[in-house]
């Protein structure tokens, strides 16, 4: 008797987070956008993958700016370096994503810890740490995603530690075109304090395996 109570007790417990988890997806995938920038430039990603180990290349049309990353994964945990420049100023950024701490159902989530660093002189480097909350589900060779990502302060100024201060949320569609290609396309909102949304834009993503 007492395993039955649990396993409803289970259930009721996922079926809550299921259902707000869903809210949260659909509400912002429908409030409109005020972003004074909207579309107006997007973002290109060219990645190369060897096992454990992506090299990738960021660039943005009518943009000063394009990055490159590398990651490698080791026991579930993903490490990367990111370099970057953006109107000839250079930032550097490591990042480590820890494995999915929740999986159910298509939905997911993981957490990310990552610190900035910054070449000009005027501008403090500073950490923080992502949540990342994503459903994806596939149709064939089709898969399509929400990933909602709020980020939380470390060292930052203007912000308490692990006060939420942003996000960068994504929500697109992935075709396997074989086993060693895959194309993509998705709409990036990034989202201040208030969670208003300051920028978005549409990008694409090519993505070979050898």
């Amino acid at each position: 008797m007492s395993y039955f109570f649990n396993f409803r007790k289970f259930l009721t417990k996922q079926l809550v987070f299921v259902s707000t988890l869903s809210l949260l997806f659909f509400s912002l995938l429908l409030t409109p956008s005020f972003a004074t920038d909207s579309f107006e430039y997007s973002q290109h990603i060219y990645t190369i993958k060897s096992g454990n180990m992506s090299l990738n290349y960021h660039d943005h049309s009518r943009l000063d700016k394009w990055m490159t990353q590398f990651d490698i994964k080791l026991s579930g945990i993903g490490y990367a370096y990111r370099y970057q420049e953006s109107k000839g100023n250079v930032e550097h950024r490591f990042r480590v994503s820890l494995p999915k701490a929740l999986k159910y159902n298509g939905f997911s989530v993981a957490p990310r810890f990552e610190y900035r660093a910054f070449n000009k002189e005027s501008k403090d480097d500073f950490a923080n740490v992502w949540l990342r909350f994503q459903y994806a589900k596939k149709f064939g060779a089709f898969k399509a995603y929400a990933t909602i990502q709020p980020k939380f302060a470390i060292d930052r100024d203007g912000y308490n530690d692990g006060e939420y201060y942003e996000a960068q949320n994504k929500y697109g569609v992935d075709y396997k075109v074989s086993d060693k290609l895959t194309v993509g396309v998705y709409l990036e909102q990034n989202h201040d304090e208030d969670w208003n949304v300051k920028s978005e834009f549409v990008a694409t993503k090519v993505s070979f395996k050898f």
